[in-house]
């Protein structure tokens, strides 16, 4: 029999991994809904974060979004630290950590207009930025390079995990192309295709966020088993 303290903490790491799933889901159906009841908005220019300026017409949505696949984020470092062994887990599931904090803050930092206005690009050029516009901005890049290089760092780890080995690639490929992404967002790609950039790049992370909660919550379900007398 599975003792009660090992199956409370079976449980624990299923609801993280839960957590995990939905928080990426809620993210992207929120922008996908605020970006549709925005006007004048365009998903080709604008940015995620616009949604949530302080001239939005719904910010709520986006920084419901934004708290959640923070938590998500958050939960699943927190359950990768006990599933998976080693130094290097330990240094991923702090930057996965990091990531889904710094979400979190940016959600709640939110930016003073919508950076696709005239007006707003001048001010922004000018910097004339509030505190927590730029609160925002260092909070997202933090979070999004520490979620870049997060994939790295665990695929090193799960080389020498039978029951992660499978997504070393998975995450070599995340990690490298997140960071090809990050680079290309904030030097060479046009203007005009800002948003579109910044959600492949975001989509791409967020993904291998959900597909390690979803493995999470199946290790969690057969390991008690496995070891139940």
């Amino acid at each position: 029999v599975v003792p009660c303290a090992g199956m409370r903490a079976v449980g624990t790491r299923v609801l993280l991994g839960w957590l995990a799933v939905i928080g990426p889901i809620a993210s992207t159906g929120a922008w996908i809904v605020a970006g549709l009841a925005q006007d004048e908005y365009s998903p080709r220019r604008g940015y995620i974060e616009d949604l949530a300026a302080l001239d939005a017409q719904h910010p709520w949505i986006v920084i419901t979004g934004f708290l959640l696949v923070g938590v998500g984020t958050v939960a699943l470092g927190v359950g990768l630290a006990g599933a998976v062994k080693g130094r290097s887990a330990t240094v991923g599931s702090i930057l996965v950590a990091i990531a889904g904090i710094g979400f979190i803050v940016a959600g709640l930092a939110r930016r003073d207009c919508y950076s696709q206005l005239d007006a707003c690009a001048d001010r922004y050029d000018a910097g004339d930025m509030s505190w927590h516009w730029q609160t925002h901005e260092w909070a997202g890049l933090v979070a999004v390079l520490a979620l870049a290089v997060a994939p790295l760092v665990y695929a090193r780890a799960f080389r020498g995990d039978e029951s992660w080995r499978d997504l070393r690639a998975y995450s070599i490929i995340t990690g490298v192309v997140g960071l090809v992404l990050l680079v290309l967002l904030f030097t060479n790609v046009p203007e005009s295709w800002g948003g579109v950039l910044q959600r492949v790049l975001i989509t791409v992370l967020l993904l291998w966020v959900a597909v390690l909660g979803a493995r999470l919550i199946r290790l969690s379900r057969v390991r008690p088993r496995e070891s139940a007398i």
